[in-house]
């Protein structure tokens, strides 16, 4: 019987652990644009008026699809796993603008690298 509960009682003790390394979805917002356009002005010291303008027909090209997708995002770039990527054509796909394509991005951040749960369009704050 004790030995029941001690292997129940490590079980418990695993899940716990389990459960806190998980970390909770966060939400960022920024400009979503592809990463072969974005290496071009990750170095200028205000490259948002050129991620505003980024076209989608640029974005959706065979190129910029095969290098994956990044969001820039309060001065910083964050790049979006295979699965963020994979959204991000539907979400550009889908889009009814032509550039500037500010989203809102749901997931987890590991060091620079977003795994994203979703993506969804939506309008630039207001500057106040």
């Amino acid at each position: 019987m004790s030995r029941f509960l001690f292997v129940v009682f490590g079980l418990l003790l695993s899940l716990t652990f389990a459960a806190q390394s998980q970390a909770a979805p966060s939400r960022w917002q920024g400009y979503l644009i592809d990463r072969q356009c974005a290496d071009s002005v990750r170095e200028d010291s205000d490259p948002k008026v050129f991620i505003q303008h980024h076209t989608k027909d640029c974005a959706l090209m065979p190129n910029c699809r095969a290098k994956g997708y990044t969001l820039y995002s309060k001065h910083k770039w964050l790049n979006l796993d295979k699965r963020g990527s994979e959204i991000a054509v539907e979400v550009l796909k889908a889009s009814k603008r032509k550039s500037g394509f500010y989203v809102e991005v749901t997931g987890t951040l590991d060091k620079e690298l977003l795994k994203t749960a979703s993506i969804k369009e939506i309008d630039e704050p207001k500057a106040q």
